[in-house]
Parts: C-alpha cells; sequence; structure tokens
C-alpha cells in the first residue's frame, strides 16, 4: 500500500512538472499577445485598422452611389465580430476603396448602410453590407480585386464606434504614417492624413529628424494648431536629433478634430524628414 501512495506521488510531481514545463515552452516560444482589440476595457484601433473587405457589386458612375461590399462583419485578428461600416451617434467610419490602385484610390465617409444578403456566387459566411458614400471615382466590381476596401483612418473610427455601441470606454489611438518630408510652402507639414479625434488627450507625441532640416530657423517643434502644443522649439536640426531634447508639454487635450503637425518656429524648412508617433486616448460616450 505505502508502494502504491509513493508511485501516485511521484506520478503527481510528474504531471506537475511537465505541466510547468509545457507552460514555460509556450511562454518562451510565443510573443506577447499584439492583437487584442480590447483589454482591460480599453478598445485599440490599430487593431481595428486590420479588417478588409471585398466590393461585390460595384458601380460605374461618380456621386452619391451604392456598393455591395462583402463581409459586412468582419472578424479582427482576436476573433472579435464588428460592423465596420455602421454608425455609431451619427458618425460613420472613413473607408478607403481601392487602396491598391492609385488611380481609383480614394478615402471616403459612408452617409448611409444596412445589412444585406449575400448576392448570389458569393461564398463568404458572413452577411455583407449595402453603403453609400459620394465617391469621385468608379469602383466596378470587374475592375476591382480583392479586400479593395479598408480602413481609412487606421481604425480609429471604427474602434470609437464599436466601444460606442457596446456602452462605451477608453479609446487607444497611434498616428504614425512612418517619415514625412517637410512642407517648403508653409510652417506646418501635416503628420499623415489621419485626424486626433475629437476631444482627445494626447499622452504620446515623440519625432526624430530623419533628414537634416534646413532654413527652419527658430527650430520645429510638434503640436497641432500653432505647432507648440506637444513640444517646445528644438533648435537641432540635424539627422538624428529626437524630441528628448526639447520641452515635452503633456498630456494635452485636442478640442476639435486635427491632423497633428510638425512645426517650423520662424521660417519654412527648405528640405528635411521627420518621424513623429502620436498616441492618445478618447473617451467614448455609448451609443444608447
Amino acid at each position: 500500500m505505502k508502494k502504491l501512495k509513493l508511485l501516485y506521488g511521484l506520478l503527481c510531481v510528474l504531471v506537475v512538472v511537465g505541466l510547468v514545463v509545457d507552460l514555460w515552452q509556450v511562454n518562451a516560444q510565443s510573443p506577447p499577445a499584439k492583437n487584442l482589440s480590447t483589454a482591460l476595457g480599453t478598445y485599440d484601433a490599430s487593431v481595428y485598422g486590420a479588417w478588409r473587405s471585398t466590393i461585390a457589386v460595384g458601380f460605374t458612375g461618380t456621386g452619391s452611389q451604392t456598393m455591395t461590399v462583402c463581409p459586412g462583419i468582419v472578424v479582427l485578428p482576436d476573433g472579435r465580430n464588428f460592423q465596420p461600416f455602421a454608425s455609431a451617434n451619427g458618425t460613420f467610419s472613413p473607408i478607403t476603396v481601392d487602396p491598391q490602385i492609385s488611380a481609383l484610390s480614394e478615402t471616403v465617409t459612408p452617409t448611409a448602410s444596412s445589412l444585406v444578403a449575400a448576392p448570389t456566387g458569393y461564398a463568404g459566411t458572413q452577411p455583407c453590407a449595402s453603403v453609400t458614400a459620394s465617391f469621385t471615382n468608379a469602383h466596378n466590381t470587374a475592375a476591382s480585386g480583392a479586400n479593395n476596401v479598408a480602413s481609412g483612418d487606421l481604425g480609429i473610427q471604427e474602434a470609437i464606434n464599436d466601444a460606442s455601441l457596446n456602452n462605451g470606454g477608453p479609446v487607444h489611438f497611434v498616428i504614425d504614417p512612418g517619415i514625412v518630408t517637410l512642407a517648403t510652402g508653409a510652417a506646418n507639414t501635416n503628420i499623415g492624413a489621419v485626424s486626433i479625434p475629437t476631444r482627445s488627450v494626447v499622452t504620446v507625441a515623440s519625432a526624430k529628424v530623419t533628414t537634416t532640416i534646413a532654413t527652419c530657423a527658430g527650430g520645429w517643434s510638434l503640436g497641432w494648431s500653432t505647432g507648440t502644443e506637444f513640444t517646445a522649439a528644438n533648435t537641432t536640426l540635424t539627422a538624428g536629433t529626437t524630441t528628448d531634447s526639447s520641452t515635452v508639454t503633456l498630456p494635452a487635450v485636442v478640442a476639435a478634430a486635427t491632423i497633428p503637425v510638425v512645426h517650423c518656429t520662424t521660417s519654412n524648412a527648405s528640405a528635411g524628414a521627420v518621424h513623429a508617433h502620436i498616441e492618445g486616448y478618447k473617451n467614448v460616450a455609448p451609443a444608447n
């Protein structure tokens, strides 16, 4: 009997050790999860920017047009289902159509949408969406390829709408278009084409000079209106300079939706490029 108990105890120890080893191997081999659309109640806009749909029924005209897009309910990398074309609090998310065809690509904001049955021959399992917007270009089904409808704002409004439709909550957003060449005909250079959401709190605003800035007398800074709301002027213009050598005034509350900018203080740049990175949060109210 004692031998059986000893054998049973040894077996339990081996099982526990095996589980510990397995867990260690999983943690050692698997990178941290980066695809969670929500974590601790916060909606991550960067994950919402990963969805794609396809024009199933297009159009040949311009102006106000309606197309059928499939699927109308998309699945995010973490398995979450949501409707990118649905509005919340009367606001639709901008979409980019035919991003892979430069002559056709455009970003529009829908004016109406609804879920509809998939057209004959479509093999998807999710319902499709009827989407109406005003278009500059025709987007005919025959000329379009797969996955030719995408987020128009890095997933920011999609995350805001999904949060709103699920009783509200904070949305974390990132604006990082990569290296931006400074404008030579104006003091401000837009950091990409996506706006900071209305009434958001910017918590991160950093940048690095990737190409030496010329004739930007008085220094360069980051902001959204005067151009100095995030950082004070940095008079070092050489490549490799970062905002670590600037005075940073964060967090900052941005009242109206606006594109962040790199600002030259007293004269326009004649050359130069900057890689800026903006992050922040928007508190979203419930839709109902």
